[in-house]
Formats: structure tokens, C-alpha cells, sequence
């Protein structure tokens, strides 16, 4: 089985649990966990999502952080819980200078850089694809998108928007921090645009009888899929 490798640079760090990487199911938002799945009208109905939280692994914040900017002075500092955890920042001329990038309505001018103090290994051939926590609709700070080849470089020191006021921000000891997804880099997938045939019409018509004849044609999806799986 391949797998991928969380590796602490800081004997003991892998040992506090709520420091941990984690499948990202266990850091599902509140706000979804808080839906009742009986009234079918939720998204907690639609399948895209319960995978989407599974999909991938949440690094928690290793330890508790406060960052400062003034946008006004340019002025910025960090404070951490231990000299052993520190950060960095990006130039604006590096990021910031070319844009202003906005998540959930908020601005950020300034880009913190974390240092990580976990590097990642991935097997032969395997990237991780770094995502910010969207779904957890934090207004204070994000993390920057980016491909990491981890197969050939390890370091995960993240790039962090910040979206704060000048008053600081903090980040807390255990708070779901970044999300990585692994994936294999050499299986590739062609672009393909046509019009629909008779084929196409034959299934997409059974599908939407097949979807409109059940009281919860969601379960349908996941009978779609456990037959798609025993096929592979």
C-alpha cells in the first residue's frame, strides 16, 4: 500500500494527538455536523459533500500563533507559545503587490509563511495538491493553493493570507490548519468536447427516471458507486 508520510522535525510533537494529521474526515465543519439529515432540502443530502470532507488529510496548527499586521504603518510581528515554533513573512512585492486576494468577501494584504515543522513523503511518482479549509468559512486567515512534489522535496512551509484588522489574529494549538490531498502525478486524463449522441441520451434518460422515481434518489449515488467499485 502507498502512503503518505507525516514526518515531525520536533521529537514529541507527533506524539500530542491534537497535533496530529488527520484523515480530514475527523475535522468536519460544525456548521455540517449541526444539520439534520432528515429534511432531504440540506446539502447535507447531496453526496459531493460527506466526500469532499473525506477527501484528503488536515494539518492542525502545531502550536498557538498570533499574527500582527497594520496595513496603515506596514508594520508586522508573530508571537508563538514556544521559541521553538517560528514565522516568516512573503515581500509584498513577491504576492500582494500584483493583487488583492479575496476569500469569502475578505480581503488580505499580507502574506504570513509558516515554519512548518513537519515535512511530508509521498511515494515515487506522488504530489500533494495544498488547499486552504473553504468550507470552514474562516474570515481571519487562508491558506495559499499551491502542488508540493513531495516524492523529491519535503518542506510544507505554508503561505497564510492574512485577512485580520491589525488588531492580530491567532491561530490555536490543534485548530484545523491545511488541507493536503495526494494524488499521482502520471495518471493523466485527455480533454475531449463533442455534442451528445444517441448513447449519451439512452443513459442520461435512465439516470433521470432512475433519479426521479425515488422518494431519496441520493442513496442512488451511493449504489452507483458501489457497483462502479466491485467493476474496477
Amino acid at each position: 500500500m502507498n502512503n503518505i508520510e507525516f514526518v515531525s522535525m520536533i521529537p514529541g510533537l507527533e506524539d500530542i494527538e491534537e497535533c496530529r494529521p488527520k484523515p480530514a474526515k475527523h475535522f468536519i465543519p460544525q456548521w455540517f455536523s449541526e444539520i439534520n439529515k432528515s429534511n432531504t432540502s440540506t446539502v447535507k443530502n447531496c453526496p459531493s459533500f460527506p466526500d469532499y470532507f473525506s477527501l484528503g488529510y488536515i494539518l492542525p496548527m502545531w502550536c498557538d500563533s498570533k499574527l500582527i499586521y497594520n496595513s496603515e504603518t506596514k508594520a508586522w510581528n508573530w508571537e508563538t507559545a514556544s521559541d521553538n515554533f517560528k514565522w516568516d513573512i512573503h515581500q509584498p512585492n513577491q504576492f500582494t503587490e500584483w493583487v488583492t486576494p479575496n476569500l469569502h468577501g475578505s480581503d488580505a494584504k499580507f502574506v504570513f509563511k509558516a515554519d512548518c515543522p513537519w515535512r511530508i513523503i509521498t511515494p515515487k511518482g506522488w504530489s500533494v495538491l495544498q488547499l486552504p479549509l473553504y468550507y470552514h468559512f474562516n474570515q481571519k486567515w487562508s491558506i495559499l493553493p499551491g502542488v508540493i512534489d513531495t516524492d523529491i522535496y519535503n518542506e510544507i512551509n505554508q503561505q497564510v493570507l492574512y485577512h485580520g484588522d491589525g488588531q492580530g489574529i491567532q491561530i490555536d494549538r490543534g485548530d484545523p490548519f491545511v488541507l493536503y490531498i495526494p494524488y499521482k502525478r502520471n495518471s493523466k486524463i485527455g480533454l475531449k468536447i463533442r455534442s451528445k449522441n444517441k448513447n449519451d441520451d439512452k443513459i442520461f434518460k435512465k439516470k433521470d427516471i432512475d433519479v426521479s422515481s425515488k422518494f431519496r434518489p441520493n442513496g442512488l449515488y451511493r449504489k452507483w458507486q458501489r457497483e462502479r467499485d466491485k467493476s474496477l
